[in-house]
């Protein structure tokens, strides 16, 4: 009998409480702890002030830092995979280390994760300091630098060889290919093919750079002027073809609107015509290069223009044929001034 009485009375008085408090309050949310907080601005801190010191360091000990000391770098790009699975940060699924970490930072902090933001801070900063240490004992090694200047040296002397004229300016030329072939193109058409994102250029450009590199660092007895000459080249070229994809599109594109092996062929004439000014522009001199193009711009603009809006508006072969050969009969203009100023020039 007390037993149950007992219960009863427990319950009642519990019963008793709940109705004067009311129910529990929930717990008040913890504030950061004052030495977290400290941390993550310490932290943060060094993440703006540590890269800032690493993109004033020379550009070519970065480079070797990366390849020779970079094993931090894989431990960072695991870091940030683990984060991005972790908590579902599927907009950070970036290959590009330079925009993931930011967009990282940011879904952290948005989230309120500043403990792990901090972490991640002072694993980014722990692999920058690496690179930093290893740029500065480069740098205070007398060796190391004396063959560095001598691959400096040997790098002005490859630019400047009149052979890597044409190989410097092959970039920029290709750019005006892809230039003149989005111009001929309707307006939807321009805008249809993306260019090559500016990291995935620089990938390609990888391996190339490399070799070149490791021609200029031999010994003297091993190195080959020539070899260096051709290395850089190939560095010239592979840039080049980095607008490849994007004219392949545009090119593709021409079908869409009028297209056919008569257009495709005064197509291929302008690029041939283009490329041998191009070649003249690199032994004349620049102004009276720019004055031969221009010349040519001013006697047949209008009908290029005029055959281009006739294009625009029906895009069909008769109008694309017609606009290819306005665009032939100035690039000839322009080849015919280029000729006695390239053989009189010098650039």
């Amino acid at each position: 009998m007390l037993e149950p009485l007992r219960t009863s009375l427990l319950l009642g008085s519990l019963v008793a409480w709940q109705l004067a408090c009311g129910e529990a309050p929930p717990p008040t949310p913890k504030s950061p702890a004052a030495d977290s907080e400290a941390t993550l601005q310490r932290a943060s801190q060094a993440h703006t002030e540590l890269p800032a010191q690493l993109a004033a360091a020379p550009h070519d000990l970065v480079v070797h830092c990366q390849t020779t000391a970079g094993d931090c770098l894989i431990s960072v790009a695991e870091r940030r995979e683990a984060l991005v699975g972790k908590h579902y940060l599927s907009a950070c699924r970036e290959p590009d280390a330079e925009k993931q970490s930011p967009c990282i930072a940011r879904e952290l902090e948005k989230r309120g994760l500043r403990a792990e933001l901090a972490s991640f801070y002072e694993t980014e900063n722990w692999c920058t300091s690496e690179l930093l240490k290893c740029i500065s004992a480069y740098q205070n090694s007398a060796e190391r630098m004396a063959l560095r200047q001598r691959a400096e040296d040997r790098r002005a002397q490859v630019e400047a060889a009149p052979e890597s004229t044409l190989a410097q300016l092959t970039p920029e030329f290709a750019k005006e290919k892809l230039a003149f072939v989005r111009s001929i193109l309707p307006p939807n058409g321009q805008t249809a093919c993306a260019p090559v994102a500016p990291e995935d250029c620089e990938k390609k450009l990888v391996a190339p750079n490399a070799a070149f590199a490791a021609e200029l660092e031999k010994a003297p007895a091993a190195y080959d002027t020539q070899r260096a000459l051709s290395l850089y080249a190939t560095v010239q070229s592979s840039a080049a073809d980095c607008s490849a994809p994007e004219l392949d599109c545009l090119q593709g594109q021409l079908q869409q609107y009028g297209a056919s092996p008569e257009t495709d062929k005064l197509l291929k004439q302008n690029l041939a015509l283009i490329a041998q000014q191009q070649k003249l522009r690199t032994s004349a001199a620049p102004e009276a290069a720019e004055q031969c193009l221009s010349a040519g711009v001013a006697q047949h603009g209008e009908r290029i223009v005029s055959a281009y809006q006739a294009y625009a508006a029906t895009p069909v072969t008769y109008g694309l044929l017609r606009l290819q050969k306005a665009f032939i009969a100035m690039h000839q203009a322009q080849l015919w001034c280029l000729i006695p100023k390239a053989k009189s020039g010098k650039r």
